[in-house]
């Protein structure tokens, strides 16, 4: 809470809310609608994930598929992934206020590496229980539900995938994006679990094994994209230049600005799958300080045109006298 003493426990001063505008600065909202829209696709998501998770279990404890049964625990990963989503979209998307005067949009990082780790997480239990039933006596699989639920699985995670990935993309939200690859690794695992199940059934005996194989390779894909996750947010967390071009693209429009003499002390980094950046420019040094307003809301507004997805730029002016030596594409 907000005291006499700052924010919280680890706060030693007193902090002022943010201006309503900062000077030289400007910020993306996300509308109302498509916040709307991400939190309905993650409900619909939660509602099929356990209704799957608990129909795949169930059939792979009853009929002995393991392959079936490391599905339905990946459908459950998928189950609190959503749930952490959901507090990620009402918490990641608050405005910024006194305690946070940036925001609050460091949530979505945090919440995909949890999606990463619990992935991850997930992906480990599928290859112990994959390596377990490979060292046990193979049991037959004579009942059609297993393969079943794992048919049905595939057309409705990949829409799944689909409808969230296109929600992610539109708010920007890494935390939306991750569950949306959560679900298409979900999609292709429960292919590889059909085409397991169908040679354990069909195949003859020497093939049972064919069902645990499946499992243990699934669980190997799973943890080299949950790998990949991590490292992301931690890239992110750890405030990691974007890539060079991504920079480039910026200052070349910094850099032909009418007025702009030259760049130099770029700046940035992603935070939430957006870019925030700084940057000092070189004007006439006889300009007034309206002038130099003037290029700095012209250089934010060229910038912002341009979309390539900055969420926030803020632009120092300095007089080109020479004592900085300007920097051009």
């Amino acid at each position: 809470d907000l005291d006499k003493s700052g924010c919280g426990l680890l706060a030693t001063q007193r902090l002022l809310p943010p201006p309503a505008v900062a000077p030289n600065r400007y910020t993306i909202d996300m509308p109302d609608a498509t916040t709307h829209s991400a939190r309905n696709v993650t409900i619909l998501s939660i509602v099929m994930n356990l209704a799957l998770a608990g129909g795949k279990i169930a059939a792979g404890v009853l009929f002995a598929s393991q392959a079936i049964l490391a599905d339905g625990i990946h459908s459950l990963s998928d189950l609190i992934t959503d749930a952490a989503v959901v507090v990620s979209l009402v918490l990641g998307d608050k405005p910024a206020d006194p305690c946070h005067p940036y925001g609050h949009r460091r949530v979505h990082t945090l919440v995909s590496l949890f999606i990463g780790a619990i992935l991850a997480l997930a992906a480990a239990l599928i290859v112990y229980r994959a390596s377990i039933g490979l060292q046990s006596p193979a049991q037959a699989i004579t009942n059609y539900l297993p393969l079943a639920m794992a048919i049905l699985t595939i057309p409705l995670k990949e829409y799944l995938y689909r409808r969230t990935r296109r929600i992610g993309l539109a708010v920007n939200n890494p935390a939306l994006v991750a569950n949306a690859w959560h679900h298409r690794t979900d999609s292709f695992s429960s292919l590889a679990v059909a085409l397991g199940i169908t040679g354990a059934m069909f195949l003859g005996p020497e093939w049972r094994h064919l069902d645990a194989i499946t499992a243990l390779l699934l669980g190997g894909v799973l943890l080299f994209g949950s790998g990949k996750m991590i490292l992301v947010a931690l890239a992110e967390l750890t405030d990691q230049s974007p890539r060079r071009e991504e920079i480039d693209h910026i200052t070349e429009l910094v850099a032909t600005t009418p007025g702009v003499r030259g760049y130099h002390a770029v700046r940035a980094r992603r935070l939430a799958g957006q870019l925030e950046m700084d940057v000092h420019i070189l004007v006439d040094p006889d300009w007034t300080v309206v002038q130099g307003h003037a290029i700095a809301a012209l250089v934010r507004r060229r910038v912002r045109d341009a979309n390539l997805n900055v969420q926030e730029i803020i632009i120092h002016i300095e007089p080109d006298d020479g004592n900085h030596p300007p920097r051009t594409p």
